[in-house]
């Protein structure tokens, strides 16, 4: 990822902090380490508000929609008090981004987890432990979460606004995939490699859409039973070209 994309995810939503005051040197050792403990709680008090307020935001928009996970609504979930959450968030907008920030660095941690620290035998086992663990991540609760984000920056501009940065790394994120993908298959066409990895994370946003209103699971695992022979087929294919070549 691009160093300028790196700056641009860190600076989405990034909040003024008030910073402590500098401790003077001459104070005497204990009060000094005094000082610090405070310090130090403040800081874990805060993180533990941010965590609640978005765990709380990312529960109303899975389960209530865009719509409905306002500042209000979200503190109450949260139970904390409207100031704590202004506090944190001063409006609405840098909630949600500061709640795709963290999806989506969730996410890269659970790929890296489930992925990057496995041994594959074949570069055809990878890419289906790959689609297994892209599933996972598209059906839980925190990914239909972002989907309502996304959808939101339709009608809301300041939110498409400050979205747009994400727009951009996730672009750039699956070229990254793409390339290491077609290296592991020994695929030349990292075009097309790209375009099936765009095609499954669509088909997967899609199947954990539906699954939430038709709610048939087995349904559901015969699409991606399919989805996953299209894969493998058209793999097969892009490997053929090469070696025809």
């Amino acid at each position: 990822m691009s160093n300028d994309s790196n700056r641009a995810l860190n600076s989405v939503v990034q909040m003024q902090s008030k910073a402590a005051a500098p401790m003077s040197t001459d104070l005497p050792k204990e009060a000094s380490q005094k000082e610090a403990k405070v310090r130090r709680s403040n800081v874990e008090r805060s993180a533990t508000t941010r965590s609640k307020l978005i765990n709380a935001a990312i529960e109303l928009l899975y389960r209530e929609g865009y719509s409905a996970t306002t500042t209000i609504s979200v503190a109450a979930k949260a139970r904390v008090s409207r100031g704590a959450m202004l506090h944190q968030f001063p409006s609405r907008v840098a909630l949600l981004l500061a709640v795709a920030e963290f999806v989506a660095l969730e996410q890269s941690r659970f790929r890296r987890e489930h992925l990057n620290t496995q041994q594959y035998a074949t570069p055809a086992e990878r890419l289906q432990a790959a689609a297994k663990v892209s599933w996972e991540m598209h059906s839980h609760p925190a990914a239909m979460a972002l989907l309502e984000i996304i959808m939101a920056t339709r009608s809301d501009p300041n939110l498409r606004k400050g979205f747009a940065p994400f727009a951009k790394i996730w672009r750039e994120r699956r070229r990254e995939a793409a390339v290491q993908m077609a290296a592991d298959l020994g695929i030349d066409d990292v075009t097309q490699v790209d375009a099936l990895l765009g095609l499954q994370s669509a088909s997967l946003s899609g199947m954990a859409i539906e699954l939430m209103f038709v709610q048939d699971s087995a349904h559901i695992d015969r699409q991606r039973q399919l989805l996953a022979d299209f894969n493998s087929d058209y793999v097969q294919k892009l490997t053929n070209t090469k070696t025809a070549k």
